[in-house]
This record gives C-alpha cells, structure tokens and sequence, in this order.
C-alpha cells in the first residue's frame, strides 16, 4: 500500500524546520502547563471557601486564573502561528518537488498514472498534508503535553485516582493505533477512488464535442455515477472506521469520571480528599476528555496525512526512464546526428529495428512511411524521450546518453503535430521556449510560419488570448503557432512531426521552402505524411515497418521506383 511509507516521505520534508518544532514544542509545553494548572487554582480557591475567604483572597485566584488563561491563549496563537509557517514549507517544497519529478516522465511513466491521478495528488492530497503539519501536529504535541502535566498534577493530589484515569487513557490509545491502519487504508482508497473521478472528468470535459458528436452522453452520465458511487461507498467505509475509532477516548474519560466520582466521595468520606480536590479531579477530567478528543482527531489527521504523502511519494519514487548519468557532460548539439543500429522494442515487438542513419550538420531531412512505420518513435530517439534497448544515437561524435538532458534538449527544437497551447496571448506562446525575444524575432517567426497572413484577422493582434487549448484557432493556426514558436528559438536541431498535416498543400509547401531557407546551416528533420512537403529536401528516410527501407534524394527515390514512388503517385492521384 502506497500510504504504508507516508511518513517516511513527510519527515525528511519537516527536516528543515527542526528549530520552529524545537520552539513549537516549548510553546506547547507552556500552553499546556498553564492550561493544566487552573484546576490547581480553582481547587485552593475553592478550599479557602471553607477558610472564609475575603475578597482580596477571591480576587487573587481570579486573576490567577485569567492570567493562566491569557498565557494558553497567547502560546496557543504563537503554536498555531508556528505550524501554519511549516505546513506552508513543507508543502510548497514538496509541490515544487513533484511538479519538477512529473515534468521529467516519458510518456509511458506518466501514462501509468494518467492525467486526472496526477492532477488529484498534486491537488486534494496536499490539503490533508497541510493540515497534518498545522491542525494535526499543534493538537498533538498540546494534547500530549495537556495529558502528561494533567496526569502528573492528580497523582501529586490523589494517587489512585491518577492511576486509574492513566491506565484507562493508555487502553484507549493503544486501541487507537491498533485501528489506525485501518483508517489510513480506508482513507487511502477513498483517495484513489477521488483520482479515478478525477481522471474520468479530466478525459471527457476535454472530448465534449466527441461524446456529443456519437451521442455518448447518457452512457458517461451513467459511468460517472459508477464512479461517484464507488467513491461514496469507500468515504462511507472510511467514515465508520473513523466514527469508531474518534469515539473512544470521550468513552474512556466518561468511564474514569464514574469511577472518579465514585472513588472521590468515598475519598471525601474518609477525609482523605478534600472537596477543592474533589473539584479539581472533576474538572481534570474534562479537561483530559478535550485532550483525549484534540489527539484523537490529530491522530486521525495523521492518518490522513501519511496516506496523502504515500501517494505523493510513490510519484516522486518512480525512476523516469531516462535520466542523466552521473557522469554526463554538457554539450549543446551542433546539429551532426548519427544513428547506429538503433532498436526500440515494446511489449515483445520492434518498434524500431536496426536504424542506422547519419545527418551531417546543416542537412534538412524528410522522414516518410505509412502510419505505424516507426517516424514518431524515430524523433523520440534523437529526443532522448526514449532510449534504445540496443544500438546507440550520437551528437556531434557524443552518445547521447553520456550527455546531459538539460543541454541536450537545449539544443533541440520539437514541432509536434498536436500542439499544446496555453491560455495566453498569441505573443506569449510563440515567446515560451526563449527568455527575450525581439519584436523583429518575433516578426521573422511569424513570416517563416506563414502564421504572419492571419494576425489581421485577431481581434488584438499578437496581443489575442487564445484560450485554453488555443480553442481560439483552428488546427492548421496552432500547427503554424508552434512552427513559429520553434524558429524564434533558432536552435541547431529542429525537429517536425507531421506538423503540416492541418495545413493546405500550398501553404505547407511554402512554410517548407522559408524553413529550409531560414535555417540554411542548421539540420532539421521533417517527418510528414505529405510528399509533396519533403521532396525538395537534401535526403529522404522511407521506413516501413520499424526499418529504413529507402534513403535518397527525391530524384534517386522516384528513380529507385520502390516504395517511395508508390507513395508519391498514390498522393498525386489522391489530388
């Protein structure tokens, strides 16, 4: 269970922040002390009644007793004050932690979690650590110290009477930590249920138009209920554990206070208690059922906590597939690229077989195939968004994997064909792989992109919100956007998957001819689906298959009349 190594996720994270729990706890410790002592003061008060108190004597205690009440109020603010600064940290260190550890996963790391579970992590379970840290931690070290003093003072008074609120406290606490687990299981799986909705919501709120295009919507209304219903089933079975477990120590106090009550008067009787002591012993136990019932919910919290960082922790423990060797170096491509004798294998099949390929520096190369060939999978490689079970890829001479990725990717600019936009301006977007960039940058990617033909019709320009998704332009404006964001990098390696799949023949002709133009000296790579958008470059791969099959300019390709040829009649008759 994920939730069975929280702790051991949270703790070093509260590290840090020793000496604010150094001071917590004194804080804690005064709190609690002068919380304890009133009683004390309540029972000499009611004694001196007997004594016939006058009224300097009465409005001594009084002021004792508000003083002590002034001093719990501070240390309790100071505590609060306190814990509220290290759930803060710890928090924010974690969620800055798990943030930079998802953005490092390959595809198939984060598929095994999915979209929607990461979301509700990174989200709902950072509530129940905050108040792990807060609300949990100041009424556990409160309520601990509030037991320890309270118990020391009725023993100071009564002996059996402190033995027997110990013994039945102590029952009580020890059935709490055996039921424990109980709860933080049961909290764990109303979590994971939480993510399922979470995840389910996420995938169909983002394919509305498809659900209502095949009229699926009755269908997802029913297999959320599914969801939901399966998520109230667990909070249910979570909340009865609970309900069992928080009960305990208020029942355990009430039993003490029977026996107190008995025990006392017969005490009383005797003249062996005196009736202040009668009364502090009554009001003792109230104040040890509050502490009783603040650790029984700390606890609970707790629980909740440890469950919560199990979930976060069991994301921040998994190994991405490809990661920095210790010993790489720093080296930002100049753009050769050798492949040698690459393989790619994935559930016992080869996605890629045996490639070997060398792109001298400066050359633009077109990767064709059938859908399924292999071209994708070829990017990632060179990507190192995945490494080959056999064979090795270079840059500029160096094995890829003996750099490091952040220089790597430094050097490498992606045009994937589905692009993910965000919900900025126009100029933002185009602006996000550079730190500066010029207005005469920005001018020069919008008219390599060919994206500079519809910044009239925006309403403002560069300066347009293009929504969440860029749900604000079409398919073939958000293909060129991220051509455009691409070149304003000008980065020695740039990379095209199919980026020219939403836009027309002679529009992507002409973005071809100004790329190649604008990145004389620099290599590119342009896989398409269109012949017509890679004939003109200096070679072109053909895979089928996982294999390269052909390679050419496009002259030596028709000439060869292999597989090439056939794609590029099939795609002259298509028009």
């Amino acid at each position: 269970m994920e939730s069975q190594s929280g702790l051991r996720i949270l703790l070093p994270y509260g590290r840090p922040y020793r000496w604010l729990l150094a001071r917590g706890t004194l804080y804690a410790f005064l709190g609690a002390a002068a919380s304890a002592y009133n009683p004390v003061v309540l029972g000499y008060a009611i004694d001196a009644l007997k004594a016939q108190m006058t009224s300097q004597t009465l409005l001594f205690y009084a002021l004792i007793i508000i003083g002590l009440t002034i001093v719990l109020a501070i240390f309790r603010y100071l505590l609060r004050m306190l814990t509220g600064t290290m759930a803060a940290g710890v928090s924010y260190t974690m969620a800055q932690d798990l943030y930079r550890h998802i953005l490092t996963f390959d595809r198939t790391t984060q598929a095994s979690f999915g979209t929607g579970d990461l979301l509700s992590r990174a989200s709902s379970d950072f509530i129940y650590i905050w108040r792990f840290y807060s609300a949990g931690f100041q009424m556990a070290i409160h309520a601990i110290f509030l037991l320890l003093i309270g118990c020391a003072l009725m023993a100071l008074t009564s002996v059996p009477l402190a033995v027997v609120t110990v013994v039945m406290l102590v029952l009580s606490l020890l059935a709490q930590a055996k039921l424990g687990s109980l709860v933080e299981h049961a909290f764990d799986l109303v979590q994971q249920r939480l993510a399922k909705i979470s995840a389910f919501a996420q995938e169909h709120i983002s394919a509305q138009r498809t659900i209502a295009a095949y009229t699926q919507e009755a269908h997802s209304g029913e297999a959320f209920k599914k969801l939901s219903d399966e998520y109230a089933l667990e909070s249910i079975r979570f909340v009865l554990y609970s309900s069992a477990i928080s009960p305990l120590p208020q029942m355990v106090v009430r039993l003490a206070a029977t026996a107190v009550v008995a025990y006392g008067a017969y005490l009383i009787i005797k003249n062996h208690l005196s009736i202040g002591q009668y009364v502090q012993f009554i009001v003792y136990l109230g104040l040890l059922s509050n502490a009783a019932n603040a650790l029984s919910n700390a606890f609970e919290r707790l629980q909740q906590g440890s469950a919560a960082a199990g979930r976060i922790g069991a994301v921040l423990r998994r190994i991405p597939a490809v990661i920095d060797r210790n010993d790489a170096v720093t080296h930002i491509p100049a753009g050769d690229i050798e492949i040698r004798h690459a393989s790619w294998i994935q559930e016992n099949a080869h996605v890629l077989s045996d490639v070997s390929l060398h792109i001298p520096a400066g050359q633009h190369i077109g990767v064709v195939g059938a859908t399924g060939s292999g071209k994708s999978s070829l990017l990632s490689l060179i990507m190192r968004m995945r490494d080959p079970e056999h064979g090795s890829v270079l840059f500029d001479g160096i094995d890829a994997q003996d750099i490091s990725l952040e220089s790597l990717r430094n050097g490498l600019a992606y045009v994937p064909q589905e692009h993910i936009l965000f919900s900025m301006t126009l100029r933002e977007n185009i602006t996000l792989g550079v730190s500066v960039a010029t207005k005469a940058q920005i001018m020069h990617a919008l008219e390599v992109s060919c994206l500079d033909r519809d910044i009239a019709q925006l309403s403002d320009g560069l300066d347009t919100i293009v929504g969440e998704r860029g749900t604000m332009l079409s398919g073939g404006q958000k293909q060129r956007l991220g051509i455009a964001r691409a070149i304003i990098t000008d980065a020695p390696v740039m990379l095209f998957d199919d980026a020219l799949s939403n836009i027309d023949a002679h529009t992507a002709n002409d973005i071809v001819l100004r790329v190649t133009a604008a990145r004389a000296g620099k290599t590119t790579v342009m896989v398409s689906q269109k012949i017509s958008a890679v004939k003109n470059l200096d070679a072109i791969l053909v895979l089928a298959a996982g294999r390269v099959i052909e390679y050419g300019t496009h002259d030596e390709l028709i000439a060869r009349n292999g597989v090439y040829a056939e794609l590029f009649v099939r795609e002259l008759h298509a028009h």
